[in-house]
């Protein structure tokens, strides 16, 4: 009997001992925990009764409707539970539950029978707070509808691509191409090619983009239904340096642009034959020609006005140049200090496109800007503003002289001679400066008079710089 009595209280106490080890786990469980029978808590860790902010062990005993929002919140539930727990399969579901103060929040629930058979036995139930995750996930949902509003409504076709498939468009680059909604997503863009010769022989840009982060070309792509026509690509790599991470593309139709200066290339060989004999025709011929050329610039700059930077050069553009100039002027004020504005033209640049052709004249102007980059300062801006003019901004400068002598310095390097593939090029400047607050208190007035003064270098032989006088502004007698 006394051996017995030993067994069982050895028994008792390895019960006992293992029931307290199984505790320690639960409430150092980071999930809360709980056991319920007949719709009641019977028991749970510390992690569930913090989670619902009621004090250790004062939810045994109640019923488990209580953490619920509502009456019909909490049969929803069951009629998903249920028949789930029924079958020895378990329930994984989300959902709002109440804290005893009566806040929301989100949880993910995690449910077994003790036995499917029997419910009397019971459920364990496994709860944990995903509130930062769902509000993250619904911010995200938001900002993702919100960008793809922007992608839908935008006047230019985009297109995101991972390699040379296409992830996702917009409606507009669907259209532009004559697809469905939704059809170009997870294709490659061979689709988009009159054929896969055109497509591989495309790939150099493709390793431009790689080398550079952007790139620009002129190409014939094809439609849905077959029809080629000419379109303009700007690509720049999501991230630069890091091919893996995607690029966007800009597309534009330019086919009807391609026919008009084809014309006009037609009409420019027409009148140099005539040239002798008809100059009075060759110049009326040649005034509409300009302004066909005019209107044609125009019409680049509005699209490159919808990015913030110059895509041939990579220098800022105009609506970037304004806002820096605007906060040069803030920050000038602030500290009575002054800021220079040079407007920088090159000479007779036309005169490099019409004899040696874009191509050299679009890599004179990298040149050209990558001079300007390495003789201004950090805090600096240089930007590109039209085909050949080209505007700077300095801050925090001391003194008009102090413009002065930078806009003298620009002129002695831009004067140099430059090689540009195996052509020696000059592109000397003309430059005009402004100075605040001196010659002006508002960004337009400043960049006018800058240009006003560049006119006056024009005027002056070119290769020289101005400072502004208003003097400029008088009409000429």
């Amino acid at each position: 009997m006394s051996n017995a009595k030993n067994v069982l209280e050895g028994n008792e106490g390895e019960l006992r001992q293992t029931l307290l080890e199984y505790q320690a786990i639960l409430d150092n469980a980071s999930l809360g925990i709980t056991f319920t029978r007949n719709r009641t808590f019977l028991h749970c860790n510390e992690r569930f009764s913090e989670m619902f902010g009621w004090p250790r062990n004062e939810l045994v005993g109640q019923p488990t409707q209580i953490v619920y929002p509502s009456a019909e919140a909490y049969a929803a539930l069951g009629r998903i539970a249920t028949p789930l727990l029924s079958e020895g399969k378990r329930m994984d579901t989300e959902l709002q539950l109440m804290k005893r103060d009566g806040t929301l929040f989100w949880c993910r629930m995690l449910a077994n029978a003790i036995d499917p058979g029997d419910h009397s036995k019971g459920s364990i139930f496994i709860t944990e707070d995903i509130t930062t995750r769902k509000l993250a996930d619904e911010a995200l949902k938001q900002l993702l509808l919100e960008q793809q509003a922007i992608l839908d409504n935008a006047l230019i076709a985009i297109a995101f691509l991972k390699g040379r498939d296409i992830l996702r468009c917009n409606r507009r680059l669907e259209q532009l191409f004559g697809y469905d909604a939704g059809e170009l997503n997870g294709v490659s863009s061979a689709v988009l090619y009159p054929s896969e010769e055109d497509f591989q022989s495309g790939m150099h840009g493709f390793l431009g983009l790689i080398r550079e982060g952007t790139h620009s070309a002129d190409l014939m792509m094809r439609k849905k239904d077959g029809t080629l026509f000419w379109c303009h690509l700007n690509g720049n790599l999501v991230e630069k340096g890091d091919p893996g991470k995607g690029s966007v593309w800009l597309a534009e139709d330019i086919t009807e642009r391609r026919n008009t200066q084809e014309a006009l290339l037609r009409a420019r060989d027409t009148l140099e034959l005539r040239v002798l004999e008809r100059t009075a025709e060759l110049a009326t011929a040649n005034a509409r020609l300009q302004q066909e050329i005019h209107e044609r610039r125009l019409a680049e700059e509005q699209v490159r006005h919808l990015a913030q930077h110059d895509a041939l050069s990579g220098l800022p553009n105009r609506r970037l140049l304004e806002d820096r100039l605007e906060q040069a002027l803030v920050r000038a004020k602030r500290q009575q200090l002054m800021v220079a504005v040079l407007f920088v033209d090159l000479d007779r640049f036309k005169l490099v496109n019409d004899t040696l052709g874009h191509h050299i004249g679009d890599l004179l102007l990298h040149a050209v800007a990558g001079r300007l980059r390495e003789l201004v300062r950090e805090a600096d801006t240089v930007a590109r503003v039209g085909g050949d003019e080209f505007v700077l901004v300095l801050p925090d400068m001391h003194s008009a002289e102090a413009a002065s002598e930078i806009a003298q310095k620009l002129l002695d390097a831009l004067v140099q001679p430059y090689l540009i593939d195996g052509h020696p090029l000059l592109a000397t400047p003309s430059i005009g400066v402004s100075i605040f607050p001196k010659d002006g208190n508002e960004v337009a007035i400043l960049i006018s008079r800058a240009d006003a003064a560049m006119y006056f270098a024009k005027q002056a032989g070119r290769k020289n710089f101005q400072m502004f006088d208003i003097d400029m502004l008088k009409p000429a007698n």
